[in-house]
Parts: C-alpha cells; sequence; structure tokens
C-alpha cells in the first residue's frame, strides 16, 4: 500500500499544481488558440524529452509536472472557450476533491475479496468512471463540474497505472511518467469539444432534433399545431 499512497500524494501535487498555472495563466492576454498551442507544444517538448532521456529517474520524475504545466495551459484554455472562469480557491477544492476520488478506488483493497479479484475490480471501476464522466460532459456548463470531470480523468489514468510493474525505482517512476500522460487525452476532447461548435449539445439536436433532420427520426411524423387542429375540425365535420 506505500505505493498507493505515494502515487496520492503524487496525483494531488500534479493537480495543484495544474490548478496554480491555469489560474495564472488567465493573466495572460492571449486567445484559445494560442493557448492550447502553449500547452501542445509543451506536451510534445516532454514527449521529446522522455523519449531522449528514459532510462533517467529524476527526468521521468520531471516529466510528470512538465505535463501538469502544460494541462494547467489547457485547462485554461477550456475556460477562455466557455466564457467562464474560476477562482484558484474553487481549482484547489476542485483539486482535492479529485483527490478523494483516487482515495475511493485505494480503501476497498483492504477488503480481501475485492483485492483478489482486483482485474474485475478495476474493469468496473473504469466503467463507472467513465460514464459518470461523459454525463457530467453532456449534462452540464459550469467550468467547475467540468474540471472536475478533467482532474477525475487524470487520476483515472494514475489508477490504470497502480497495476503497471514498479519493482524499482525506474519502474515506480515509469508508472507516474505514463499516467500524467492521460494530460493528452484531455487536451483531445477539449479539441473534439471545440472544432464540434457547441460540443457535445450538436449531438442531442442530430439525434433528438425536433424535425428529425440528419438524425434519428421516429417512425411517426410528428404533427404541428395546425396539422393537428385541421385533423379534428375534419373529424368533426364527418
Amino acid at each position: 500500500m506505500k505505493r498507493c499512497l505515494q502515487t496520492l500524494l503524487l496525483s494531488i501535487l500534479f493537480l495543484l499544481v495544474t490548478s496554480v498555472v491555469g489560474w495564472v495563466a488567465r493573466f495572460i492576454p492571449l486567445d484559445f488558440w494560442y493557448i492550447f498551442a502553449i500547452a501542445s507544444c509543451i506536451l510534445v517538448f516532454n514527449v521529446v524529452l522522455s523519449l531522449v532521456f528514459r532510462k533517467n529517474k529524476i527526468v521521468k520524475l520531471l516529466s510528470v509536472f512538465i505535463n501538469a504545466l502544460s494541462m494547467g495551459f489547457y485547462l485554461r484554455s477550456w475556460y477562455i472557450n466557455r466564457g467562464f472562469d474560476n477562482d484558484l480557491w474553487l481549482m484547489l477544492c476542485v483539486a482535492l476533491l479529485a483527490a478523494v476520488y483516487l482515495f475511493v478506488f485505494i480503501l476497498p483493497l483492504y477488503i480481501n475479496a475485492l483485492n483478489r479479484y482486483y482485474g474485475w475490480y478495476l474493469l468496473v471501476f473504469t466503467v463507472l468512471s467513465i460514464a459518470g464522466y461523459v454525463c457530467l460532459v453532456i449534462f452540464t456548463k459550469t467550468t467547475w463540474v467540468s474540471t472536475l470531470g478533467y482532474y477525475g480523468l487524470l487520476q483515472l489514468g494514475f489508477i490504470m497505472t497502480l497495476s503497471m510493474d514498479a519493482s524499482t525505482k525506474l519502474k515506480l517512476f515509469n508508472s507516474w511518467q505514463v499516467s500524467s500522460f492521460t494530460v493528452a487525452v484531455c487536451a483531445v476532447i477539449i479539441l473534439i469539444i471545440v472544432l464540434g461548435g457547441d460540443g457535445i449539445d450538436g449531438i442531442f439536436d442530430g439525434l433528438g432534433g425536433a424535425d428529425g433532420a440528419g438524425g434519428i427520426q421516429s417512425p411517426i411524423k410528428p404533427q404541428s399545431k395546425n396539422e393537428a387542429e385541421t385533423l379534428i375540425k375534419t373529424n368533426i365535420d364527418k
């Protein structure tokens, strides 16, 4: 359980750095694409750095916090796109709430029955987490809730790599480094939503639009108010 505790503490530091960077970036007078580009450049630089120094433990640990820096800028670009802002104290509270999510995953492992079937437990927890995240993105508009979704996704990255081999310090640091690159997944999600215009909301317009144009339609054509009144009047006359 020592590794679980170390991972929990590291993930908290990761999210705290992300929150501080995301808040400080508000003072940079650039639009969404510039901030997103800065975050992407930092991420690409980190990928190159990680490949060049694959066996350096210090670089692997440093890489984790470089990704936290990148995520801070990605988060700021998300706020710019949404036209909202969060205070630093709120972002820090969300980070701590996300840490509880990881703690909730670790705590049941003390139950032998669950720990014995860890693979199934991990699978169920992951599926439920992803489903919860999708619901947060689809059904919420507030930035603090979406921030919790992104932070939860990052924590899920740390959870997934808890199953990796960590028999040496190099392998342990490698698992943490891999976890931190979940930032790339968050970046892709942000980009998809932004390029989609209204984002996920557009899906519902396509699936459940009033006229069903270009989407899934009911086999029974809905009648307009005038059509319904005409049909009623015709039946009465008969």
